[in-house]
């Protein structure tokens, strides 16, 4: 054995230096795809008590390694007379007095950084759902549309945030569909995917180009 590999021990410096090679190679891949792990973004959209309905708040819990900078809030209510978008920036009318001057910039806004671990309480869904039916015009009581034949199908929320070191925003985004029963009581809400999805296409980026110039 030992006068064998003597005797190729050319062929077989070779093979273990490819060997060590891919052993090299698979470990920096695992490092790679834990460090890009690490620097990705995870945004969670979620109802904050389940049982309440479309009263329950709303929350935004930033899970990755830093803060994140939230630019704006989006909502948006599919109809069965189309779809209706509002932003959600501005705490003013929801839960603080308009008069008071006293209040900071943060209790008027819900723009600015969320650390890691972190979590925005949004206004509850009813409301959500009462301040897009009215800026659309809409007639609402007890968060059901008061026209009959008016239907909601789902309510959409976009998150749109800088990340850490990167120059360009993306959108997290989750989709609740809104069950509303014959008698228009006890309207559910519950969302269509397990996980908020993170987008960051070009086609998604010109989309916030257009909520900047409108809203902002």
């Amino acid at each position: 054995m030992f006068e064998w590999i003597s005797n190729n021990y050319t062929a077989v410096a070779g093979l273990t230096s490819i060997g060590t090679l891919f052993v090299w190679i698979f470990y920096a891949q695992l490092l790679y795809s834990g460090y890009k792990r690490q620097r990705r973004p995870r945004i969670l959209i979620n109802k904050g008590v389940g049982d309440e309905y479309i009263d329950s708040p709303c929350l935004i819990c930033n899970m990755s390694q830093e803060p994140v900078f939230i630019y704006f809030l989006v909502a948006q209510l599919k109809t069965s007379e189309g779809t209706h978008t509002t932003p959600l920036m501005d705490r003013l009318g929801d839960e603080l007095p308009e008069s008071d001057e006293t209040l900071g910039v943060r209790s008027k806004t819900r723009q600015g950084p969320l650390g890691s671990g972190e979590f925005l309480e949004v206004i509850s869904f009813r409301r959500m759902i009462e301040r897009i039916m009215s800026s659309a015009n809409l007639d609402i009581k007890e968060g059901a549309p008061l026209a009959s034949g008016l239907q909601l199908h789902w309510l959409e929320i976009h998150v749109v945030c800088i990340y850490g070191s990167e120059d360009k925003a993306f959108g997290a985004v989750r989709r609740f569909t809104i069950d509303t029963p014959e008698d228009r009581q006890r309207i559910s809400l519950y969302p269509d995917t397990l996980d908020t999805r993170i987008k960051k296409s070009k086609r998604y980026r010109r989309q916030i180009d257009s909520w900047l110039r409108k809203y902002l």
